[in-house]
């Protein structure tokens, strides 16, 4: 293992002096590696083990004689990969200080060493191996068995990472990802990431211990060992670890959060589609039911009032007059009722003259219905807008009326509707006792409920604010697609 020096060209007498100077320090270099208290492992091109010391004898169990030209003998079967791993780092030129693993005796038993690995060179700089000290840890942890029992029972994973490589990793971490602490500590922490996520947890990895940050939590896709993906949430920070930064960081796994949240999200979507579908269907199902109040019953009201005015004006008979006049004002009665019962469903001024002209005429209704001061502003600027959104809006609209009718004790109403900027803006502000904020977030409260689902549906947003005493405001908000896409038409 220690190489002699070539021949020189010095006189004789010097040359016996040097080689017998080597010899001593070679002697004294032997003595000092065989019996000094950690242990030295020299491994060649082909792993096979050259080095061998006393302390190596002492903390694994085999003699020098046992192990010389054989692989190493103490390596576990699960920890062969990280073994291969350091092995060949420290012939591609890296060294690796301080991690702690696990190795097996030959009596069978685990022992838990500290390792450092180097590259071996010979007199020319060339790698020939590896060198490998280690140290038996076991005895110096007592002070810290209720911590690393606390660790190693751990609900969440638990790590140390330095050099680029796990140093140590708890069960439960290990298990996220399949493996076992041994087969995980030490290998390169890259191995363990998804290829989409590996340059953003290697940059944050350097950042921490460039000391450019300290602390840091985010989630990456790890890669377990049967080859799926897991969602990983981390928060790691620096420290000193062995004299050199390290970090240091808990883990969890969230797949299966992560997957339940998936679940209820499609949940949610197909909820919010079937919502949308019921009100559709329920619009067109008052669209259809007005027009046939509007078209059927009203024209047969309006014939029968027809044919009661001609049979009063060819009756000369006081009293069947009498009776014409009274089935005449049953019948306007009627067709009155009709008329309000198919605008209540379907009112026919947001079909032929648009969303703005139908909030003028339901904001009339209400301020004849219910006898409170109503102060109407529409912006002049047309509004392009899809049926469906239309129908959306003005039944928040009529809603937002409702409710000031039935809860707000108001005595004036403002409402404010238009075009600006290329949102339709529609603000309905009462004076009346105003609202409980807790009232809009109950799931309970179904009109709200109802308004806000409408406005989500068709990309609107709805606020609606208000204090005990100081009125209520309703303010909805809906990005008009023509206009915006007139406004991008104009800038090319």
């Amino acid at each position: 293992m220690f190489a002699m020096p070539p021949p020189t060209n010095s006189p004789p007498s010097e040359v016996q002096a040097e080689l017998q100077r080597l010899r001593e320090e070679n002697d004294m270099l032997r003595s000092l590696v065989r019996d000094a208290p950690v242990a030295f492992v020299a491994l060649d091109l082909q792993r096979r083990v050259q080095l061998w010391n006393h302390a190596a004898e002492r903390i694994f169990g085999w003699r020098e004689e046992e192990v010389i030209g054989k692989p190493l003998p103490h390596v576990p079967a699960a920890s062969e990969q990280s073994s291969h791993e350091l092995y060949r780092r420290a012939v591609a030129g890296d060294s690796v200080r301080d991690i702690e693993l696990e190795r097996m005796t030959k009596a069978g038993h685990e022992v838990r060493v500290s390792l450092s690995t180097s590259p071996l060179r010979d007199i020319t700089n060339n790698i020939i191996g590896m060198v490998g000290v280690y140290d038996d840890i076991d005895d110096c942890t007592a002070p810290e068995i209720p911590f690393r029992g606390l660790v190693e029972q751990s609900l969440v994973g638990l790590y140390i990472i330095q050099d680029g490589m796990f140093q140590y990793v708890n069960p439960r971490w290990a298990a996220m990802f399949g493996y076992t602490q041994q087969e995980m500590a030490p290998r390169l922490v890259a191995d363990f990431i998804a290829p989409q996520d590996r340059a953003t947890v290697v940059g944050n990895l350097d950042r921490r211990i460039s000391g450019e940050i300290t602390s840091i939590f985010y989630p990456f896709k790890g890669l377990h060992k049967d080859g799926r993906l897991v969602d990983i949430e981390v928060q790691g920070t620096r420290f000193q670890y062995r004299g050199r930064p390290a970090v240091i960081g808990v883990g969890l796994d969230v797949t299966e959060a992560r997957l339940r949240e998936e679940q209820i999200e499609r949940s949610q979507a197909r909820l919010r589609e079937l919502s949308q579908h019921l009100l559709t269907v329920r619009e067109e199902q008052r669209g259809k039911i007005a027009r046939e109040l509007h078209d059927v019953l009203g024209g047969t009201l309006t014939a029968l009032k027809m044919d009661i005015g001609w049979l009063k004006k060819h009756t000369t008979e006081a009293r069947l007059a009498a009776r014409a006049d009274t089935m005449m004002e049953l019948v306007r009665d009627a067709i009155d009722t009709v008329r309000k019962i198919s605008a209540e469903l379907r009112p026919g001024v947001l079909d032929n003259l648009g969303l703005l002209d139908a909030i003028e005429w339901e904001t009339g209704r209400f301020r004849e219905r219910m006898g409170i001061d109503c102060k109407l502003t529409l912006r002049a600027a047309p509004v392009e807008i899809e049926e469906a959104a239309a129908i959306a809006i003005f039944r928040i609209f009529q809603e937002a009326l409702t409710n000031i009718a039935r809860h707000a004790e108001a005595t004036r109403v403002e409402i404010d509707a238009g075009q600006v900027d290329g949102v339709l803006l529609v603000t309905v502000q009462d004076n009346g006792k105003g609202i409980d904020l807790q009232a809009v977030s109950n799931r309970k409260s179904y009109g709200l409920t109802g308004m806000a689902e409408r406005a989500r549906q068709f990309g609107a947003n709805l606020e609606i604010s208000g204090a005990p005493g100081g009125g209520t405001r309703v303010l909805l908000r809906y990005p008009l697609p023509a206009t915006a896409e007139r406004q991008r038409g104009e800038g090319q």
